[in-house]
């Protein structure tokens, strides 16, 4: 975590290899871009601890000009998820699980409702890549306030 910042936030899916990769990136490059006092982290609610992000985010983001290269899985419990100041999950269910699993008041969970891509092609990531841009660009806007 980015001790030079005073505020976190999360993104959550299931695996941490697509969506919640994705939008911690964008996330913290809007934010970086912007000066603001916030930054990103990304883990999923099944994930395989170290399993490397998929190659098709990857090339997605980096038709953005974001960096995904090099960024692996986390688990929800490889954090101290106590110090998280927002949760932004992909589904419904991601909610569900935190709220029952982790305890976390649902006042702190956002759902953004992002389709899963895995499986999909290409088109299939840059859709997901642009629907999650939209989503964190109206959520850098929180921040800037």
């Amino acid at each position: 975590m980015q001790k030079d910042k005073t505020k976190c936030v999360a993104f959550v899916c299931t695996g941490n290899t697509c969506r919640s990769p994705m939008a911690e990136a964008i996330f913290n490059k809007l934010a970086e871009e912007k000066n603001l006092d916030v930054y990103a982290v990304s883990f999923g609610m099944a994930a395989a601890q170290g399993v490397p992000v998929s190659a098709l985010a990857v090339k997605a983001c980096e038709e953005a000009g974001i960096d995904l290269s090099g960024k692996k899985a986390s688990f929800i419990f490889s954090f101290d998820i106590g110090g998280i100041d927002k949760f932004y999950c992909m589904s419904d269910e991601h909610k569900m699980m935190l709220t029952q699993f982790c305890s976390i008041p649902e006042e702190k969970i956002e759902v953004l409702g992002v389709s899963d891509p895995f499986g999909g092609n290409l088109d299939v990531y840059r859709q997901c890549r642009d629907e999650i841009f939209n989503s964190v660009k109206e959520i850098i806007k929180e921040y800037e306030n």
